[in-house]
C-alpha cells in the first residue's frame, strides 16, 4: 500500500489519482463541519467552489422542491476568511449544523479552501472527507481496503496547514500498524509531527497558524470541538458532485 500527502490543492492536477483513494482533509473546518452536518441528519451536501455557484445551485435545488417537501427545503452555508458569507443560513462552525437545523435538508456549501479541493479530485477510486472528528472510522476503512492512498490537505489558500498534516499523520500511524506499507517523504513527515503532538491534539491546533487565526476572531470554541479525535463513527464520501455517507 503506497500513502502519499500533498501539502496544498494545486498538487492534485499532478498527480495520477487513477485507482487510488483520495482522502480530503480540512480540519479548521471544512471537513469537520462536513461531518458535523451529516452525523446530525443532514440529507446530502453539495459543495461548490464559490459564491456565485451556491447561489446557483440552491436555486437550481429549490426549484426541484414540490409544496409537499417544504419542510426539506435547501439551506445553503459556508463562508470566506473564516467568515459566514452575507445571507447564507449557516456559516462553517461545525456547532452550528445541529439537528434541529440540518437534519432531512439539503446543503449547499462552499468554503475558502476544502470545496476547492474536493473539485480537484478528478477520477479516483472514491474520496473520503476525513477530520479528526471521524480519524478513527477512517483509519479502520483505509486499512481494511489496502488500497493506495492519496491524502490531500486543504491547507489554507494554496497553502501548507499544519493541522491537516497532524490529522493525515494520525491516520496513517494507525494504517501503519496493521498494514504494510510504502510513505512518501511527506506521508512520513506527517507521522513525524502527528507523534510530536500525540495526546496534545488540541495544543497542535491551537499552534497552528490558521488555529491562531481562528482564535483571534473569537473562534476557539470551534477549534475545541475540531480536536475531539474519533467523535463519529461515519465516513462521508464524494461522488459525482455530492457528498453523502455511505
Amino acid at each position: 500500500m503506497h500513502i502519499d500527502v500533498t501539502l496544498y490543492p494545486s498538487e492534485l492536477k499532478r498527480i495520477d489519482q487513477k485507482g487510488k483513494t483520495i482522502v480530503v482533509i480540512d480540519v479548521l473546518r471544512g471537513s469537520s463541519t462536513i461531518i458535523h452536518a451529516l452525523a446530525h441528519g443532514c440529507k446530502e451536501i453539495h459543495p461548490v467552489p464559490d459564491v456565485k455557484t451556491a447561489w446557483q445551485k440552491r436555486k437550481t435545488l429549490n426549484l426541484t422542491i414540490t409544496h409537499n417537501q417544504k419542510n426539506k427545503y435547501v439551506l445553503i452555508g459556508g463562508e470566506r476568511n473564516g467568515f459566514r458569507t452575507k445571507g447564507f443560513d449557516l456559516g462553517n462552525s461545525p456547532q452550528e449544523y445541529t439537528a434541529e437545523k440540518i437534519a432531512g435538508k439539503t446543503l449547499v456549501f462552499t468554503t475558502t479552501n476544502c470545496t476547492k479541493t474536493l473539485k480537484l479530485c478528478k477520477n479516483p477510486t472514491e474520496v473520503l472527507i476525513c477530520a479528526f472528528l471521524n480519524a478513527n472510522a477512517v483509519s479502520k476503512y483505509l486499512a481494511s481496503k489496502k488500497r493506495d492512498i492519496i491524502f490531500a490537505l486543504s491547507g489554507r489558500s494554496d497553502t501548507y496547514s499544519m493541522e491537516d498534516m497532524i490529522c493525515a499523520g494520525m491516520v496513517i500511524n494507525e494504517i501503519s500498524k496493521s498494514c504494510k506499507v510504502l510513505l512518501s517523504d511527506t506521508a512520513i513527515s506527517a507521522k513525524i509531527i502527528y507523534k510530536y503532538y500525540k495526546g496534545h491534539i488540541l495544543k497542535g491546533l491551537l499552534d497552528s497558524f490558521h488555529g491562531q487565526y481562528l482564535k483571534k476572531i473569537g473562534m476557539e470554541d470551534d477549534i475545541i470541538l475540531c480536536a475531539k479525535a474519533g467523535r463519529f463513527d461515519i465516513i462521508p464520501r464524494y461522488s459525482n458532485g455530492l457528498i453523502s455517507l455511505y
